[in-house]
C-alpha cells in the first residue's frame, strides 16, 4: 500500500484507464435480448416436447392482428379483410395467415369468435410464424412492420389492434433499452446528491462516484464480451452495481475525514487499516446473497446474480485501493474525532435517542421485534404468486390497451397447446374420445374456446368416421396437417383462453389435466406446450427456486459471520436483526396486495446479503469497543458507526429507488421494497441488535475482547 500512495500511482491509474477504454468500448456494444429466450427456464423434458410438437405440425408462435369496423359486414368491409390478410401474409417470417376471407366468410361454428366476433364489428387476422433461428432481430423486424400497418390501417373510426405472445416480448425489449437510457444517469444524479448531503465534500461525491461509474463499466463490459445481452431482470444491474459500488468507498472515505492524525499518508493506512477487512466479510456476504440466485432454473436470473456479485468484488477492490490511491491526492482537512461535524449533530442527536433505549429498554425493544415478526409471518402468508406479463407494463401501455380491447370481443389473447399422443403410436380409427374432450373442455372456467382436428370435420361425416368412413380417408380430404399427422397417431387441440395472470393459469392448468384424466383415461398422452403455459409454470418454479436460494443464501451468510467473529454468540445474534426487516418486506406485500412474481422474488436473497452489512460493521466496532463497558460501548458503537450506517443506507436505497421509475411492475416493487428492507435493517441493527447485545453475558463480553482478534 506505501509503494501505491507513492510510486505506483500513476502505473494504477493509468491501468485504470486502459482496462475502463477497454471494458467501455465492449458495454457500449451491449444488445438487448429481442425475443426474451433468456427467461425461458432450463427444462430439457419440456424442451423436447416443444421441438416435438414444432415439427409435428409446422406450428410456431402467433400473432393475433384484429380490425374493428362497424361496416365489416358490407363488401368494402370484407374487400378490407382480405387485403388486410394479403399484405400481412406476404410479410418475410409469416408461415401463414388465418382469416374469415379464408372461409369466404361463411364461419364454421368452431370457428366463431376466434376470427369474427360474435356482433360482426371485429375480425381477427392470425399469422402464424416461422422459427426465427437469430437472436430476435428478424422477429422484432417483423413486428415492427406489422405495428405499422396497423398503425396505418386506423383512421376514420376504423380500429386495427396487435397482441400476442411475441409482440409483449418485443415491447420488452424497446421499455428495456429505454430504461438503461434513464437508469444510469439517472442513479449518477441521486448518489451524488445523497453522498453531497452526507459528506458535504466534493470529493466525497467525486469518488464513490468514479467507483461507481468504473464499476458498472466493467461488469457490462464482460458481460458483453461473454455474449450476454439484457433482458427484463439483467436490465436491474446498472442502478444495483452502481448503487452498491459505493458502501466500501462510503466507509473508507468517512473514516478518513474523521481520523485525527494529520499526516495524509499515515491517515490513509490508517482508515483502510480499520475497515478493510469489514468491508471485505460485508462484501462477501452481499456476493454470497447474489451468487444463492444461481441455484434458480431461469437463466435471466442466474446471469444477474452471477455479475451482480462481479460487479460487488470489482467495487470492492476499486473502494480500497482506488480510493486509497484518490485521497492521496487531496490535504486532509482537521477534524475533531470527538465532536459531531455541523451537518451530522442532528443525525447523532437521534443516534443517541436510540442507543438510550437500546440500554434503557433492551426487553422492550426484543419483545416489539418479536411482535413484528409474528404480524410478517402472518402478512406472508397472504402472499399469492402471479406472473401476468400485461400487468408488468402497466394499464397505460398502447399494447395493453390493444390487449383489453381485443379480449372483450375475440377469443384466443392466451392459448394454451394440449399435444395428444396415442400409445404405442397406434393409429386413431374414430374422434368420439377427442369430441368428448373437447366438449369438457369448454365448461373449463377461463376457456373461451378450444378447437382440435374434429372442428374441421363436418357434423354429418364426424359420426361415420370408422365405420362405414375410415378416418384416414377423411383427414385426406380436408386441410388436417395443423392438427393431425400423417400417421394418425398425433394430434392437438388449441384452448383459447381469457387474458390471465399465472395465478389463475396455474388452476386452469389443473383443471385440464383433471378433465384430461376423466375423458381421455389411457386412450392419449397428454403435453401441454406453448409459451403461455410456459409463462404459468416457469413463474410458479421461480418462487420455488428463489425460497431455495434464500435459504442457501442465510446458512451461508450465518457460516461466514461466523468465521469472521469466531463466535457462535455473534453469529446467533446476527440472526434475528436480518430476518425481522424480510418479516417486515414480506407483511408489506402480504397486505398490499402484492404478488410474488419474477422481480419480487429475487427479494429475500438480495437483500439478505445487503442487510448483513451494516450487521457486520456494527459487530466489528463494538468488539473494538468493549473495553468500556457493554452499556459505553453500545452508546459509542451507535453514535460512530451507526452514522456511517445511516449514511449508506441513505445512498442505497435512493439508489435502489431509481429502478421506481422503470417501465416493469415487477422491478418497479423489487427497487421499492429493497430499498425499503434496506431501512427496515438499519432500524434492527440500531435497535435489535444492541438490544440483544445489551442483555449478553458480561463474561462473554471479556472474553471476547480478550480474544479479539484486530479488525
Amino acid at each position: 500500500m506505501q509503494w501505491l500512495l507513492d510510486r505506483g500511482r500513476v502505473p494504477f491509474l493509468l491501468l485504470i484507464g486502459g482496462l475502463t477504454l477497454f471494458f467501455g468500448y465492449h458495454c457500449l456494444q451491449l444488445e438487448v435480448d429481442r425475443d426474451n429466450r433468456s427467461m425461458d427456464a432450463d427444462n430439457e423434458a419440456q424442451k423436447s416436447l416443444e421441438a416435438e410438437f414444432r415439427d409435428t405440425f409446422n406450428e410456431g408462435d402467433s400473432i393475433l392482428v384484429a380490425i374493428n369496423d362497424e361496416g365489416l359486414s358490407t363488401d368494402n368491409g370484407r374487400g378490407r379483410i382480405r387485403e388486410l390478410a394479403a399484405e400481412l401474409a406476404s410479410l418475410e417470417g409469416v408461415e401463414r395467415v388465418i382469416s374469415a376471407a379464408d372461409f369466404d366468410f361463411e364461419i364454421p361454428e368452431s370457428q366463431r369468435g376466434l376470427l369474427l366476433s360474435e356482433d360482426g364489428k371485429m375480425a381477427g387476422v392470425r399469422l402464424i410464424l416461422e422459427k426465427f433461428n437469430d437472436e430476435g432481430q428478424k422477429l422484432s423486424a417483423l413486428i415492427a412492420k406489422i405495428e405499422l400497418i396497423a398503425a396505418e390501417e386506423t383512421e376514420n373510426g376504423i380500429r386495427v389492434a396487435v397482441t400476442g405472445l411475441p409482440v409483449q416480448k418485443y415491447e420488452v425489449g424497446i421499455l428495456v433499452r429505454r430504461d438503461q437510457r434513464v437508469f444510469a444517469p439517472l442513479s449518477l444524479l441521486v448518489l451524488g446528491v445523497v453522498l453531497l448531503f452526507v459528506t458535504r465534500r466534493f470529493s466525497g461525491m467525486l469518488f464513490p462516484l468514479l467507483v461507481s461509474a468504473i464499476t458498472i463499466c466493467w461488469t457490462l463490459g464482460i458481460y458483453s464480451l461473454c455474449g450476454h445481452s439484457l433482458n427484463m431482470i439483467t436490465s436491474l444491474l446498472p442502478p444495483v452495481i452502481m448503487t452498491l459500488s459505493v458502501a466500501t468507498t462510503i466507509h473508507i472515505y468517512l473514516d478518513w475525514l474523521h481520523e485525527a492524525e494529520m499526516e495524509n499518508r499515515k491517515r490513509i493506512l490508517a482508515a483502510v487499516r480499520n475497515l478493510y477487512r469489514p468491508c471485505l466479510f460485508a462484501s462477501l456476504t452481499t456476493a454470497i446473497g447474489f451468487l444463492s440466485l444461481l441455484l434458480s432454473e431461469t437463466p435471466a436470473v442466474r446471469l444477474f446474480g452471477m455479475f451482480a456479485a462481479l460487479g460487488v468484488a470489482i467495487s470492492y477492490l476499486l473502494g480500497v485501493f482506488g480510493i486509497a490511491v484518490g485521497m492521496s491526492f487531496l490535504k486532509p482537512p482537521f477534524t475533531n474525532p470527538d465532536e459531531s461535524p455541523d451537518h451530522a449533530a442532528d443525525a447523532h442527536r437521534v443516534l443517541d435517542f436510540i442507543a438510550g433505549l437500546t440500554v434503557n429498554h433492551p426487553v422492550k425493544i426484543i419483545l416489539v421485534a418479536l411482535l413484528v415478526g409474528v404480524v410478517g409471518v402472518v402478512g406472508m402468508k397472504r402472499i399469492e404468486t402471479d406472473t401476468d406479463l400485461l400487468n408488468f407494463l402497466g394499464g397505460e401501455h398502447a399494447l395493453v390497451r390493444d390487449t383489453r380491447f381485443i379480449d372483450e370481443h375475440l377469443a384466443g389473447i392466451s392459448r394454451i397447446e394440449l399435444f395428444l399422443k396415442t400409445p404405442e403410436g397406434a393409429p386413431l380409427e374414430t374422434l368420439d374420445t377427442l369430441i368428448e374432450f373437447e366438449e369438457a373442455l369448454g365448461k373449463i372456467e377461463h376457456v373461451r374456446q378450444s378447437f382440435g382436428f374434429a372442428g374441421l370435420v363436418p357434423d354429418e361425416v364426424r359420426g361415420m368416421i370408422g365405420n362405414p368412413v375410415p378416418l384416414a380417408g377423411v383427414a385426406d380430404r380436408i386441410e388436417s396437417k395443423a392438427y393431425l399427422n400423417d400417421d394418425l397417431n398425433k394430434t392437438r387441440i388449441t384452448v383459447f383462453t381469457d387474458s390471465i395472470g399465472t395465478l389463475e393459469g396455474l388452476s386452469l392448468i389443473e383443471s385440464i389435466r383433471e378433465t384430461a384424466a376423466e375423458s381421455l383415461g389411457e386412450s392419449f398422452e397428454l403435453g401441454l406446450v406453448g409459451g403461455f403455459y410456459r409463462v404459468i409454470v416457469e413463474s410458479n418454479q421461480l418462487v420455488a427456486s428463489q425460497l431455495k436460494s434464500f435459504l442457501v443464501a442465510i446458512l451461508l451468510i450465518l457460516v461466514a459471520i461466523g468465521i469472521v467473529f469466531r463466535s457462535l454468540i455473534y453469529t446467533l445474534l446476527a440472526i434475528i436483526p436480518n430476518v425481522v426487516p424480510l418479516l417486515l418486506t414480506a407483511a408489506v406485500m402480504g397486505f398490499a396486495g402484492i404478488a410474488m412474481s419474477t422481480g419480487t422474488a429475487m427479494i429475500a436473497s438480495v437483500v439478505i446479503g445487503i442487510a448483513v452489512d451494516d450487521t457486520i460493521h456494527y459487530l466489528s466496532a463494538y468488539r473494538k469497543s468493549g473495553h468500556a463497558g457493554r452499556a459505553a460501548a453500545i452508546r459509542k458503537t451507535t453514535r460512530s458507526t451507526g452514522f456511517v450506517l445511516l449514511s449508506t443506507t441513505m445512498a442505497l436505497s435512493a439508489g435502489f429507488w431509481v429502478a421506481i421509475f422503470g417501465s416493469f411492475q415487477p422491478t418497479i416493487f423489487f427497487a421499492l421494497l429493497a430499498g425499503l428492507t434496506m431501512w427496515f435493517a438499519l432500524l434492527c441493527d440500531l435497535l435489535v441488535l444492541p438490544a440483544f447485545l445489551r442483555l449478553a453475558a458480561p463474561c462473554h463480553l471479556k472474553k471476547e475482547v480478550q480474544n479479539e482478534i484486530p479488525v
